[in-house]
């Protein structure tokens, strides 16, 4: 099954929120290059590429790789189904109508 996306130029890409920074912008585009070939990751350098960029200047990335980096938030819970930091949602109110056009018929 093949999804179509309108093209977008992801030099155009404007990121909204004035939060998020210029570095963290630029990695962004980088990883979202329209040509795989040119994305940060696929070159001869690999993840170390990625590893590499500014916006990830003083990660330890060997406290991720042993599963012994701190989190940097931990989340008070009082019992292993407690949800209290979660958003609350309305449940929604439209059920998706059946499909039935057969695109798994080959499955």
């Amino acid at each position: 099954m093949f999804f179509l996306f309108p093209s977008f130029r992801i030099d155009a890409l404007e990121i909204p929120n004035r939060r998020i920074g210029k570095t963290a912008t630029a990695l962004v585009k980088k990883l979202c290059r329209d040509n795989p070939a040119e994305r940060l990751g696929s070159g001869s350098g690999g993840v170390n590429d990625i590893r590499k960029h500014r916006w990830f200047m003083g990660f330890d990335w060997e406290g991720l790789r042993t599963r012994t980096l701190k989190p940097p938030i931990i989340p008070k819970v009082s019992n292993p189904a407690d949800v209290s930091n979660f958003d609350n949602y309305p449940p929604d109110e439209d059920i998706p109508p059946d499909e039935f056009s057969g695109w798994d018929e080959g499955f």
